[in-house]
This record gives structure tokens, C-alpha cells and sequence, in this order.
């Protein structure tokens, strides 16, 4: 059977999103039965047996993986055993990939042992094994917290297990993670330093290494800093306030910092400063969230129409980034059932889970863990930006951002 015209496909679309709403769900007050969730299933699974077109089998594929975002252990569909030799044998590459995905959330346990062996395999491409590790994070098996402290000596996953650990509540990630500090690059702190403040226990852990010197002051952000404050732990707050400094309103420091970098970017400062370097410093430190010209991600407000060469309004915003938030750029604080704190933009809610984009990850959290959330006016943006930079970089990226057009990197 070949089904290949639009018109099916928007039927499936339509499916879909009953099946999203229908199956059973952590968020229902009562979740539905596994039966009510094979009947909803069985007939998609049983028509992928007859479908050969492969780019049909993978809009099935990958709607009922939509579907299903933000739950685990989810019961083997009937059919489904049928169906999975075809579909893993498919000469289309993304056929094979999503059905194995599934096949792990239905505890197939040949696929869940291919994926293993994808994930620890050093031969193997980078992006397989990480997409490996995103199937085994849905599912989330209890002894995968062990495979990811082991990873933490393999240079090509080491950020990919670093932002994983924070799933899991282990006594031995926050010393396992230290070990390694060292040894990272400015990226993979990045990831340390936020799984780290996960959890009020690895912050205890954090705060120690900070204080050994282990962990710079300046490779905590404010909005971190903010993060282990709003665990409202007396003794985490006090020793933040000795390691890192006390969190003030940047509103506070504003106008003196402003004053200063006002003295350091003169208009001949930055007529002279090299735009080329600029751009490597923004790469570097604002590109992970905002678009400038053809450069960079989606996180934050697109940044090639905004007040560019308008000095005032640059400092304002990088000074003080949350004077003022839109609310499609407010943070979202999410703690779950296990003690994990996640702050983040909501970038999809649907009545399986919260998705949330956090500094360095993106994160689907099921509601059925979420215990508490909180919305915030602070901008995920972290304070203190310019402070990590020496003069020259500080002037070479704002001569880039007031740039009138796109310029090489150097």
C-alpha cells in the first residue's frame, strides 16, 4: 500500500492531536487504563504494516512520537511487535531512528539494548550517540545515571552526560562532575555549573568547590545565582553570599556601571575597535539566544532591528537585562517530585509535559513530576555579561553590535 498525497496527512495531523488528548496522560485526574492507550495506538501500528511508502511511515512515526512527548514507560501497543522488524529493516534512515525511539518507549528490550550500544560505542558517529542518549533520557531507566557519570571520560559526550545528570538525584554526580572540571571546556562548565544548581544537594557540593577555588565566581551567573537562592535554604543563601557575593537588584549598579563603560566606549573607542573580533566575542557569549543578522539562536529577542548603535539602550539592556521582560521571554521555575529546579522558557505545554528552553538545554519535563512552578519576572539573560570580558572585548563586541551590516569572522 503507497499513501503519499497530502490529503491523508492532514487526516493523520488531525489524529493526532486526539491521540495526544485521549491517551492516558499524568495529567488527567484519572489517568485512562494501557488498554484505552493500545486502542488508540493499535490502529496506527497496524497500518504501518501495510504502508510501504517510507516518507508516510515516518509522518506516522513521528506523529505518534509527538504524541507521546513527556511520558515513559509507556505499554507495548498491539501490533507493534509485528511491525518493528519491518520498520527497523526500512532503507530510510529516520524510519529506523524514530521507530526505534518508540520501540524503547514501548520496553522493546532488543531496542533499548541497540541503544545502549549505540550510546557507549566511541566509534560511533557523535550525533547517533547522542541522539541515543535523547531516547534513553525519555525513558529514563534507573541504572542510565551510571552509563552517564562513565561518559564524563569521553571527550565527544562529555556535555551531553554532564546536562543529563541533572535528571537524576545521585549522591556521586556532584564529586564525579568536579573531578572533571578542570578538564572542560568554557561549554561543558556551563553545563557543570547548571546541573550543579540543580538540586539543593549539588549546590551544597557547588558552593564547596567555589569556595576551594575549584569553581571561578565568575563562571556563575547571576541568574544561577538567583537559581540556588530560590531553594529558600538558609545555609545555601549564606554561603552564596560568601563565595559569590549577595544578589542585588542590577538596577542598583546601574548607573555606575554605566558611567564607567561610558568612559571606556568613547565614539573613537569604537570606530577603532576591531567589528571582526566582535563577532567572535558574541559568537562566544550571545549567540547560544539571540540572532544577530545571520548568527545565532532563537532563544532570546532577535537582535538585528533592535537599538544597536544607540549606546544608552545597549547598556541598559546588558547591564540591567531584566529591567524589562516580555512575557514570551519570562522564566518559568519548575520543581519536580525528585528536587530538581528548572528554570526556563516555556517553549511548549501540552497536557503530557512542560518543554522548557533553559540556558543550556531543552528540557521536557511530564507534568505528573512537576510538584511546583512558579512564573518570574527575570530574565534568563545572566547579569554581570560584561564583567567576564576584558576592555577590548567589551568595546569590539559593542562596535559589533552597533555594526550597520554582517562582518567576517577573523
Amino acid at each position: 500500500m503507497r499513501l503519499s498525497s497530502p490529503l491523508p496527512r492532514i487526516v493523520l495531523s488531525l489524529y493526532f492531536l486526539s491521540l495526544a488528548a485521549s491517551v492516558g496522560t499524568s495529567a488527567d485526574p484519572e489517568p485512562k487504563p494501557a488498554v484505552a492507550q493500545d486502542d488508540n495506538l493499535g490502529p496506527l501500528v497496524g497500518l504501518l504494516t501495510t504502508v510501504d511508502d517510507a516518507q508516510f511511515q515516518l509522518d506516522l512515526l513521528q506523529g505518534m512520537h509527538l504524541a507521546l512527548n513527556g511520558r515513559r514507560n509507556i505499554p507495548m501497543p498491539a501490533g507493534w511487535e509485528a511491525a518493528y522488524p519491518k520498520l527497523k529493516a526500512s532503507a530510510e534512515p529516520r524510519v529506523r531512528e524514530v521507530s526505534r525511539a518508540l520501540a524503547v518507549l514501548f520496553g522493546d528490550k532488543s531496542a533499548l539494548a541497540e541503544v545502549r550500544a549505540t550510546l557507549v560505542d566511541a566509534k560511533a558517529a557523535p550525533e547517533a550517540r547522542q541522539a541515543a542518549l535523547a531516547v534513553l533520557l525519555q525513558r529514563r531507566p534507573e541504572d542510565l545515571v551510571r552509563l552517564l557519570q562513565a561518559l564524563l571520560d569521553d571527550t565527544a559526550m562529555r556535555g551531553a552526560a554532564i546536562r543529563g545528570l541533572a535528571a537524576y538525584a545521585d549522591p556521586q554526580t556532584p564529586a564525579l562532575v568536579l573531578k572533571h572540571y578542570a578538564k572542560l571546556n568554557d561549554a561543558e562548565r556551563d553545563d557543570a555549573v547548571n546541573t550543579l544548581a540543580s538540586r539543593p544537594e549539588y549546590a551544597r557540593a557547588l558552593l564547596a568547590a567555589m569556595e576551594a577555588g575549584t569553581v571561578k565566581r565568575g563562571e556563575v551567573s547571576a541568574f544561577t545565582a538567583r537559581q540556588i537562592v530560590a531553594f529558600q535554604d538558609p545555609d545555601l543563601t549564606a554561603k552564596l553570599n560568601v563565595v559569590w557575593g549577595e544578589i542585588r537588584p542590577a538596577s542598583a549598579e546601574r548607573v555606575a556601571l554605566s558611567a564607567k563603560y561610558k568612559q571606556l566606549l568613547t565614539p573613537d573607542a569604537l570606530q577603532n575597535a576591531d567589528r571582526s573580533a566582535g563577532r567572535k566575542v558574541f559568537s562566544k557569549s550571545c549567540a547560544a539566544c539571540h540572532k544577530l543578522f545571520d548568527d545565532g539562536g532563537k532563544i532570546g529577542p532577535e537582535l538585528t532591528g533592535a537599538q544597536r548603535a544607540n549606546l544608552d539602550y545597549v547598556l541598559e539592556n546588558l547591564l540591567d537585562p531584566s529591567a524589562v521582560v516580555g512575557r514570551d521571554y519570562q522564566v518559568l521555575k519548575v520543581v519536580t517530585v525528585d528536587g530538581r529546579t528548572i528554570n526556563g522558557i516555556v517553549r511548549q505545554e501540552n497536557d503530557n509535559a512542560v518543554i522548557l528552553q533553559t540556558p543550556n538545554d531543552l528540557v521536557t519535563v511530564p507534568l505528573s513530576e512537576i510538584e511546583e512552578r512558579v512564573r518570574s519576572t527575570v530574565s534568563m539573560m545572566p547579569e554581570g555579561l560584561l564583567s567576564r570580558m576584558t576592555d577590548d572585548e567589551v568595546r569590539q563586541l559593542v562596535a559589533y553590535l552597533a555594526s550597520p551590516g554582517q562582518v567576517p569572522l577573523p
